[in-house]
């Protein structure tokens, strides 16, 4: 029989660490284990896409300390990856052969990159990704010398690259098959302003087109065909969105559909077994996609699975970036704003956005009102009224 562990935790981005923290506080006797398949220390991955230009070094963005673990009754294992769960003995079998059973187990494994259709096996090396330090390792190494990048995608992390590149003084394209940029979390006119600010900085923007193939030429760049258009860059970074890291779950036998299917507790449909972050499916068919949510829902699976009862209230959580000096904020924009009444506001540098249902706050979009981003948070989670969203925020 293998080590046995009152809670083990498989992953360490923010879902994984937040559920170790929560499992400890509610059982400060439970034995603790977090499984890192990254092979680093768990760090803040969103701050990865913010430092491209400046460069960072290993351990730069540690959420806590080797004490902070031994501290809290947490041990962690880097570089171990879960090969096999056997659901009936409570088991987690490693790929370096350790078999450990577990009382309580919460999947935190998020979510990897989305690839285009044209990518093949063979291609790996010929473009980047972004998800992980090591890629961000090899993103960086790899377009010391470029120029040109075509970056595929249109969303947050598309923008915070080409942001890093301008900075880096190379010349980014962004490409993607939607009509604007960032189509989730941006209004029309919310994302005509940001189109202003790319192209003033010199970033191109390749609208309702695809990817169809790339090749690399005699001159050590890359021949690329377009739907429309054809051209030549010297790197591709693919940022078109991620998948829940599910296979884990579904060879074990869990309920899978786009992610793992959890109930209003994040149980699995494993009593045992838990899940939170990228990879959970709610009751509702949604996946959320925001590091803080992902925190939030890993902050009650690991108290659940520490023996409390806590409900996953699916609060809304702000997504914020800031790309060539904008800030952005987005928070719950409907997927169909229509039935909602929407109120929109200029003045100066500054956007407003606002969407209310029933004469209530349902979500905003913001440019440029860094300062009061707080307070845009809580009018969305409480559901300010039309007249206080008047007085206390509207320009």
């Amino acid at each position: 029989m293998g080590a046995v562990w009152d809670i083990v935790v498989v992953g360490a981005g923010s879902a994984g660490v937040a559920a170790v923290e929560a499992a400890h506080q509610q059982n400060p006797a439970a034995r603790i284990l977090l499984l890192d398949a990254d092979g680093e220390a768990p760090y803040q991955r969103t701050e990865l896409s913010k430092h491209i230009a400046s460069g960072f070094k290993p351990g730069q963005f540690q959420l806590y300390d080797d004490q902070w673990f031994g501290r809290n009754n947490v041990t962690l294992r880097v570089g171990d990856a879960v090969a096999a769960l056997d659901t009936g003995q409570h088991e987690c079998r490693l790929a370096g052969g350790d078999v450990l059973q577990y009382r309580s187990l919460v999947l935190a494994t998020g979510a990897e990159p989305v690839y285009p259709r044209i990518v093949r096996s063979h291609e790996e090396g010929s473009f980047f990704a972004l998800r992980t330090m090591r890629d961000a390792q090899h993103l960086i190494k790899g377009i010391a010398s470029a120029r040109t990048v075509l970056i595929d995608g249109m969303g947050v992390l598309a923008l915070e690259v080409a942001d890093q590149l301008v900075r880096m003084k190379k010349k980014p394209s962004l490409v993607g098959a939607t009509a604007q940029l960032m189509p989730r979390q941006l209004s029309t006119r919310a994302a005509e302003i940001m189109e202003e600010v790319l192209l003033r900085n010199k970033v191109k923007l390749i609208f309702q087109d695809e990817i169809l193939s790339f090749e690399s030429n005699r001159k050590g760049g890359l021949d690329v065909a377009l739907l429309r258009s054809s051209g030549v860059y010297d790197a591709v970074v693919v940022c078109i969105g991620v998948q829940p890291c599910t296979e884990l779950a579904e060879a074990a036998g869990l309920q899978v559909e786009r992610g793992i299917v959890v109930d209003e507790q994040l149980r699995s449909s494993d009593p045992s077994i838990y899940a939170a972050g990228d990879v959970a499916q709610h009751p509702d068919g949604s996946i959320s996609h925001v590091w803080q949510a992902a925190e939030y829902q890993g902050r009650i699976a690991g108290s659940n699975a520490a023996g409390a009862q806590q409900v996953y209230d699916r609060r809304p959580f702000r997504l914020t970036t800031n790309v060539f000096d904008t800030h952005v904020l987005s928070m719950n924009l409907p997927r169909d704003p229509r039935g909602y009444r929407v109120e929109e506001v200029e003045a100066d540098t500054v956007y407003q956005g606002f969407y209310f249902s029933e004469d209530r706050l349902h979500g905003v979009i913001v440019l440029n009102d860094e300062s009061r981003s707080t307070l845009y948070s809580e009018a969305v989670i409480d559901q300010w009224n039309v007249d206080q969203v008047a007085e206390q925020l509207m320009l």
